[in-house]
């Protein structure tokens, strides 16, 4: 049991997170996906896709839509695996988004 404690808490402190005003590549191993807050600051719907992979043309992990000058969250229940690293794509009416993660390789 002291063993699985352990390891959990090597890869909680490997935790991150990263504050975007664009799309990028946001982490280039596998890890986790913690949780997501998405800002909207203009008359239209702002969006948010985040991808396992290293463009957007990888699998979508989750999609994010705010309303006007909204936000939007995404908070699951258990981190949400990746495997081939972390993209995000904000859309052009998206003001900002934070995303937190765990790296499971540095």
């Amino acid at each position: 049991m002291l063993d699985i404690l352990a390891e959990s808490m090597k890869l909680w402190r490997r935790g991150r997170y990263e504050y975007l005003t664009g799309s990028r590549f946001i982490c280039k191993s596998p890890g986790f996906l913690i949780a997501v807050k998405m800002i909207g600051t203009a008359a239209a719907t702002s969006t948010l896709t985040l991808h396992d992979g290293e463009n957007s043309n990888e699998a979508k992990i989750v999609d994010l839509n705010a309303l006007v000058k909204g936000t939007d969250w995404f908070n699951p229940p258990s981190p949400v695996p990746f495997n081939r690293g972390l993209y995000a794509e904000l859309g052009i009416t998206t003001s900002s988004a934070t995303v937190i993660f765990i790296a499971v390789k540095e």
